[in-house]
């Protein structure tokens, strides 16, 4: 295995939430921060001036079920240059298909793969039609077998309350009602989708429990958002976040609106997860491009960095049970990334035909999974 010596690099600690000079040593897969910790045998010296090192980014909301469902794209072709080290699978797969996502990708895939589990048996297989959210047809049984089953790779139940998947007000309650009691008995978080949603985005959050998500906060799709009709953030949210609701921005290509992130945030609703939604619809194409450059969209609606990159390294890695993947402590695996920031214009786009100008975006240099590098730019070293 190589072993690395990482020199002049601005190095982030999330803990503190400081850039300091710092040299980096990798060992067996490690980090370490005394050069007495790299065995003899071939070491590489990177220098990393003018760069800054953070955690590898965790995408907590994708879509890699690759061939086993129309929206899937390539799990490591779209992680490591994004500087993606740990990815979660955004519910693809209900029971019906997971061992075969479990078997044929996660399995096979270099990059660090969870997921979540669909509540519908039959999964999101493709675009044509939804699966069904029916609570008639859910199979408590079997997924509880299956957080059994996988406990190390299943870190949350997943249902979506759409009106083009459950048009029903009172089929909604009832489905999403179910969904928590089955998670409780499963011991796991819900994640609830809400781009157009059936109910009001308040009402969502009464159901959920402290450390359960609601992703795509920031979407404006139909008549119910984060914002009330007075433009503010719903009150019922600001009383769900103070008891421990979690909100991620899940971005994707529907998902999103750039008006709507941008009043949320100047009224101090921040998300707590910023991910991309990956799937191939907009696979390193706008409005979603890829994680990094959706990191850099929130340094214009005026987060600060250590608040953007917390968003997409130390709190999903407290989420997925693995806290050590957001700390560059020492000798926890040595997942990281060698940053620049470039200074260049850059244009943001929504689905609705919003634009927001952008002045500076996170480029990825290096990127390494267990101390191995598994992404470097061309012209980097």
């Amino acid at each position: 295995m190589m072993n690395f010596t990482i020199r002049n690099g601005q190095v982030y600690d999330p803990k503190k939430g400081t850039f300091q000079p710092q040299d980096l040593f990798l060992a067996n897969g490690k980090i370490f921060y005394q050069e007495e910790a790299l065995p003899s045998g071939s070491v590489q010296t990177i220098d990393a001036a003018g760069c800054f090192i953070t955690p590898g980014l965790i995408d907590y909301h994708t879509h890699y079920f690759y061939q086993g469902s129309e929206n899937g794209v390539n799990p490591d072709a779209s992680s490591f240059c994004m500087g993606i080290t740990t990815a979660v699978d955004g519910g693809t797969a209900g029971t019906g298909s997971y061992d075969l996502f479990h078997n044929t990708i996660v399995v096979r895939s270099s990059v660090r793969l969870l997921s979540y589990l669909l509540v519908a048996s039959g999964g999101q297989s493709n675009d044509r039609y939804p699966e069904n959210l029916d609570p008639r047809y859910f199979d408590e049984e079997k997924i509880l077998a299956f957080f059994k089953r996988y406990p190390k790779e299943l870190v949350g139940l997943k249902t979506r309350i759409s009106k083009n998947i459950i048009p029903s007000p009172d089929l909604a309650r009832a489905s999403l009602k179910w969904t928590v009691e089955i998670a409780e008995k499963a011991h796991t978080r819900v994640i609830v989708h809400v781009t157009d949603c059936t109910l009001s985005l308040d009402e969502v959050a009464s159901f959920l429990r402290p450390g359960d998500v609601i992703c795509h906060i920031y979407q404006n799709r139909g008549e119910h958002t984060c914002l009330g009709k007075d433009g503010k953030v719903l009150p019922g949210l600001w009383e769900a976040k103070n008891r421990g609701v979690l909100f991620d921005a899940s971005n994707g290509r529907s998902n999103f609106d750039l008006v709507t992130a941008q009043k949320a945030i100047a009224q101090g609703f921040l998300p707590d997860i910023i991910s991309s939604d990956n799937n191939c619809s907009s696979w390193f194409l706008p409005p979603l491009y890829s994680l990094p450059r959706i990191l850099s969209k929130y340094r214009e609606f005026g987060m600060g960095w250590k608040a953007i990159l917390d968003c997409a390294t130390r709190n999903p890695a407290s989420l997925i049970g693995l806290p050590e993947l957001g700390s560059l402590q020492k000798e926890t695996p040595a997942d990281l990334v060698i940053w620049k920031i470039i200074k260049k214009d850059v244009s943001y786009t929504d689905i609705n035909g919003h634009r927001l100008q952008g002045h500076e975006v996170l480029a990825p240099q290096m990127t390494f999974k267990d101390g191995q590098c598994v992404y470097c730019q061309a012209d980097f070293l």
